[in-house]
Formats: C-alpha cells, structure tokens, sequence
C-alpha cells in the first residue's frame, strides 16, 4: 500500500507541521499562526548555524544506528521527524527494530513475509529476532535438559537464554522476553520447566522457588509454592492445564526439593552460560562466599549435624509433592502455617554417608524406585 493511498485512508493523520501550529491559534482565520511559522523558521536557521544536530554527516561512512541508516542526522526535517517520532509516537527502540526488519523484509530473510498478517510490536519483534539468529536458533534446540517426551509431550527444562527463547517461541512467558534475559537468568536460580504439545502446541510453564543457601531463615515458606503459566503468562491452577496425572506427577517430582536428585536449573547450565548469568545475577550460590569458602563446604564444619524428620522421612504419596497444597505467595496477606518438626540428633559421618551414597542412585533407578513404592502404596490401600 502507496503513501498516497494511506493519506487517503487516514484523513486525519494526513497533517503537516503548519497544521499543528495552527491549533495553538484561536483566531477564526488563523492569522497569528504566521508569527509561530516565523518563530519556527528562526529556530531552524540557529539550529544550522550552530550545527547542534549535524553531528553525523551523510557519506562519512557506514552508521551503525537503524535509524541513523534511514534518517541521518544532517538537516532540520530528519532532526524534527527522528525526535517527535521516536520520543513521542513510538520510542527509539521500537523504530530501531522497525527498520531492520524493513531492511530483512526486502531481503527476503523474515519467515513470515505478508505484511498484512502483522498486527503488533511483538509479532515483529519475533520475526526479526528469529531472523538475525537464526543459526543460534538451530543450536539452542539442543541446549536443554529433557525430562520425558513421548509421541504427543515434550517435557524439558531450557538452558540457555536462546534455548528459553526457541521453546517459548509464540508465548508471553517472561523467561522467553527476547532482547531481555534478565527474568529467564532469575528464574533459572530455582527450578524452570515447560512442557510442549507436540500435536497441538499448545505451552505450559512450570516454576518452583529453590531457596538459596544464605535465605533458607528468610523464605522457607516459599517451598511450597509451585506456579503454573499458560501461554498468556497468566497463572493459572495446575489442574486447569488439562494435562493427565501421569504427566503431572512427572512435572511435580522433578521439582520435588525433598528428592536428592531435584536440581536447580542453573546447576545444569554450561560454564559459558553460566558466566552469563552472572553479568545479570551477579556471583551464583554455589560461587565462593564467605572469605573464599565454597558454600558446599560449609557442611564439613558443622557437628553435630541437626536434620529433621522432614529430611528423613520415607517416601509417600504427600511427601513427593502428588497432594495439592495450598501455596502461600511471598508477599502475600496469607498467614504461613507452621510445621511440626521433630528435631532428630543424628550422626554426622554416617548421615553425610548415607547421603552421598543416594547422590550415587542414578535419576532412572530413583524414578523406579519411586514409581513401584507408589504402586504398592496403592495396593496396599486397595
């Protein structure tokens, strides 16, 4: 569609500058609007003179800036249509990444070509960013952690920012947010899952808080919130994702704190990515705190050791996470319950034993392990 027949379509947005300044004129015949026309050209010559916005001259070589490619800054008009343009109709952003994907679009290099088909920021956003990473793209499909997958789900946990991005392709989840991996950095300090219908697309992302070391006193009560997204990023009930109980009780054993094997993302990720993450989190959990110590290694010192029945107690059905449980959100006006704990003194070598001894336990003999004491469970209660 031509300029000309834009203008045609939206009379009203077909205005000029003199019209502007017009409507500050109360008068009938506008007669004073020539004073403001003059005011303005007035402005325009000091501008030349003073050369405030020649700062990049055309032919000075090749400008970085998107804009700067379309509108360079060497007169009044590019000056007056870059500035109420980027910094009152839309922003200098939203342009920036308009005219690259112009620029893709005659080239060809946009999967979805028909304009028409677009009718917000973030569809063009998507396609742009897909386009100019396309080769990351291909590489971050293997670059996750993949939990189950049979012939209609896919269950994985992403490990990378670009992973996060291709398998939230097409949702408003912020762990997928292109051009801002901060919330997916965030999010990857607990436990972050998604699960893809492989028939129908449709998403889900799961969410759990891992604690970290040093604000176990300060947030114990976040261990029992277990979030669940749709596509919308609108959070919703588990049970509200329609998902079989096979598949959810999957989802909610990997994210099971009390199993030894339950890991918070970023404990997966590579060096490199995690190298990444600290550029937006700073130093990780595990990092050295505390004069050089590693975290971890402050087990070593402590005797003896304290545990509670709530680490040590035998597997069941509640303990693994299948019962709902009410969650208490972190800010929230809900009054957090108390839990009963017996304090046990246990031996420290042996417990230290018994536990790097299950850390051994493969995650597939566990899973079986878990699978078959859940099925006698079940005969036993007829």
């Amino acid at each position: 569609m031509g300029i000309k027949k834009l203008k045609k379509e939206n009379d009203f947005l077909n205005i000029t500058l003199i019209d502007m300044l017009g409507k500050f004129d109360n008068s009938k015949t506008k007669k004073y609007t020539q004073l403001l026309v003059k005011l303005l050209n007035k402005k325009i010559e000091q501008h030349e003179s003073n050369n405030d916005y020649l700062t990049l001259k055309s032919g000075e070589g090749l400008q970085t800036n998107p804009i700067d490619r379309v509108l360079p800054r060497n007169c009044w008009e590019n000056f007056i249509t870059r500035s109420f343009i980027c910094d009152y109709v839309f922003s200098w952003s939203d342009m920036e990444r308009f005219v690259e994907f112009t620029e893709l679009m005659e080239k060809n290099l946009i999967p979805e070509n028909d304009i028409s088909k677009y009718d917000s920021w973030e569809m063009l956003e998507i396609n742009l960013f897909e386009s100019k990473n396309r080769e990351m793209f291909k590489k971050s499909k293997k670059e996750i952690h993949k939990i189950y997958e049979d012939e209609k789900y896919l269950i994985l946990k992403p490990l990378t920012y670009m992973s996060s991005c291709s398998y939230g392709y097409q949702t408003k989840w912020c762990t997928a947010m292109i051009n801002d991996a901060t919330y997916f950095y965030n999010h990857s300090r607990g436990i972050l899952i998604y699960l893809i219908n492989k028939e129908t697309n449709v998403k889900f992302a799961f969410y759990k808080h891992c604690p970290d070391y040093f604000e176990l006193e300060h947030s114990e009560h976040e261990n029992y919130v277990f979030k669940t997204y749709n596509q919308e990023d609108k959070q919703i009930d588990t049970i509200q994702t329609g998902l079989p109980s096979s598949i959810l009780e999957i989802i909610l054993r990997e994210t099971n704190l009390d199993l030894p094997t339950t890991k918070p993302n970023y404990k997966l990720f590579s060096e490199e990515e995690k190298n990444e993450m600290k550029k937006y989190n700073g130093k990780l959990p595990d990092d050295d705190t505390f004069g050089g110590e590693k975290m971890l290694s402050i087990a070593d010192d402590v005797t003896p050791l304290i545990a509670t029945e709530r680490i040590l107690r035998p597997l069941t059905r509640d303990n693994l996470g299948l019962t709902p449980t009410r969650a208490f959100e972190p800010h929230g006006e809900d009054e957090v319950p108390v839990m009963e704990e017996t304090i046990v003194e246990v031996d420290t070598e042996k417990y230290l034993e018994e536990a790097k001894l299950s850390l051994e336990i493969s995650r597939e003999e566990l899973e079986k392990q878990i699978l078959e004491h859940l099925i006698q469970q079940d005969n036993e209660q007829g």
